[in-house]
């Protein structure tokens, strides 16, 4: 396979994880159309979330032979995609009796991936017993979060 295939593969894979973040962008402002607590709840899961997608970013452009130039311009482009997805929120309104039912769709997706991708993949290589911790300690700080909120 040639050095060009290998670049457009990471630049694919960084493109999409961008358009990833522009979708959480347009969740947060959904949430802010809810209610400001659950704007921050959203916003606050996906900030969270969203390191682990600039380290993915980054990753998958230098993992695909591209240079660190181009994995910072990715980065840039993961990072700037949310706020461009908050942004594009002002554009519309959604109607109060759908806004559930449109955080519901980001929030099935979210737990969908987790739980057929994110959770099996936990268990490789890592022992159950802290595998099983983490999530635990996971969802005492999300229940915390919300509590707060």
């Amino acid at each position: 396979e040639d050095d060009d295939a290998h670049a457009a593969r990471g630049s694919f894979g960084a493109l999409t994880l961008a358009a990833h973040s522009f979708f959480d962008g347009i969740a947060i402002g959904v949430g802010f159309q809810a209610s400001t607590a659950v704007g921050i709840v959203v916003t606050a899961a996906v900030l969270t979330h969203d390191f682990s997608d600039g380290i993915n970013t980054v990753n998958l452009v230098l993992k695909n032979d591209g240079s660190w130039r181009q994995a910072f311009r990715w980065l840039l482009v993961d990072a700037i995609a949310p706020v461009l997805g908050v942004i594009s929120t002002l554009l519309f309104t959604i109607a109060e009796s759908a806004i559930g039912l449109v955080l519901a769709v980001f929030v099935g997706t979210f737990l969908y991936l987790s739980a057929s991708d994110l959770i099996p993949e936990s268990h490789h290589r890592h022992p159950r017993a802290l595998t099983t911790v983490m999530t635990l300690l996971g969802a005492a700080l999300l229940y915390m979060v919300v509590r707060l909120v």
